[in-house]
């Protein structure tokens, strides 16, 4: 049988023997570069199955200028491809994630035979593959069997450099193309943050103050579901739940005896197997973080699993907020946004990076997740 593995892969995969159904080999490149598929001398069946996603783009920041969208997710293309079709060796191209604002994922190509663009920055609004001029708009599959764009990143609130949040990062679409990949959410007004987007659901947005839960594989994640003092929740995986949030009284150091109690990550992994891809994680808890003259409550947010994104970071008081930290997005999820003087989240691989509201440095924006590229075909051992 195929392996199984219960989380991220890193640097790739594999597996073989006598798995039921078309193929029996699957492998991964996940790692931003160029490498050399070697066409197998037994090769088996009539084709393979080769999956491609482009990389995602990084989120806007507020420092120097007020455009903090999170990244958009890169596009992804699946494609069959005839035995007879394929050269002795084929060139794997894995795109690089952007790290610039105004930026853009690079392109990931299977050879000749496909290829997915990468998702724009979010203060990037230049046309995609003909989409509209967008900021953080997302990539899109090219020559493939389907075609899919990858999820638009989150929008951004501005009033001050100490009242200002970032939309989290749109995800790339979930394996075998059945839609698009979601959009980050939105942040709204007083600090508050988007979560990055999910395969099955866009990122939590529009409530005010804390970060909202990153979507999961299975579902949207949520804003705070009762005050400005309880983040959102992550949307639920295929494989486990949704990150819960810390809030209240209960994150104060003082009540902890100095220790903060961050939200949880999306729990659920990633099933690899040569006739079956599921990226089955929850999307991440959002956080926030507040100074009182009593204590500090801060609680950094959660990250996604495989498919899930990142949580938001919101916060109050400005300058004090001191680099609280959004969720990184899993496997294909968006990086969590963040409020005034908070870090957004990375990107997953193909997932758009988190935008910072405002910065106290201009690399305080999530970066762009690398491209993937997955195959499955069929060796006669």
């Amino acid at each position: 049988m195929g392996r199984r593995f219960p989380g991220s892969t890193g640097g790739g995969g594999g597996g073989g023997g006598d798995s039921i159904g078309e193929f029996n080999v699957v492998k991964m490149f996940d790692t931003s570069g160029s490498f050399t598929w070697t066409k197998p001398a037994r090769l088996g069946s009539t084709r393979i199955l080769v999956h491609v996603w482009g990389a995602g783009g990084a989120g806007g920041n507020g420092n120097p200028h007020n455009q903090a969208w999170g990244g958009g997710g890169g596009g992804y293309a699946i494609k069959y491809i005839d035995n007879s079709s394929l050269s002795s060796t084929e060139t794997i191209t894995i795109g690089a994630g952007a790290t610039a604002t105004n930026g853009q994922g690079a392109s990931t190509s299977f050879g000749s035979h496909c290829s997915a663009s990468g998702g724009n920055s979010g203060y990037n609004n230049t046309a995609n593959e003909g989409s509209s001029a967008d900021y953080g708009v997302g990539g899109l599959g090219l020559n493939g069997d389907i075609n899919r764009r990858g999820g638009r990143g989150g929008s951004f609130y501005w009033s001050s450099t100490t009242d200002a949040g970032g939309g989290g990062g749109g995800s790339a679409p979930a394996p075998y193309g059945h839609v698009d990949g979601y959009y980050g959410g939105d942040a709204y007004s007083t600090n508050s943050a988007g979560g990055g987007g999910g395969i099955g659901g866009e990122g939590g947005g529009w409530f005010h103050y804390p970060g909202s839960g990153g979507g999961g594989s299975a579902g949207p994640g949520t804003g705070s579901e009762c005050s400005y003092d309880s983040p959102g929740k992550g949307g639920a995986g295929l494989l486990g739940p949704g990150g819960a949030p810390t809030g209240g009284y209960g994150a104060f150091t003082s009540y902890q005896g100095g220790i903060t109690v961050p939200g949880q990550n999306g729990q659920g992994g990633l099933i690899l197997e040569p006739n079956s891809l599921i990226f089955g994680g929850g999307g991440g808890a959002g956080g926030s973080n507040w100074l009182y003259s009593s204590g500090s409550n801060t609680r950094n947010a959660g990250s996604g699993g495989p498919g899930g994104g990142g949580g938001g970071i919101g916060g109050v008081n400005g300058p004090t907020i001191d680099y609280s930290q959004a969720g990184h997005g899993g496997l294909l999820g968006g990086g969590g946004g963040g409020s005034s003087y908070a870090i957004a989240g990375d990107g997953g691989n193909a997932g758009g990076g988190g935008g910072c509201g405002w910065g106290r440095n201009t690399t305080d924006h999530g970066n762009g997740g690398a491209g993937l590229v997955i195959i499955q075909y069929r060796v006669n051992f």
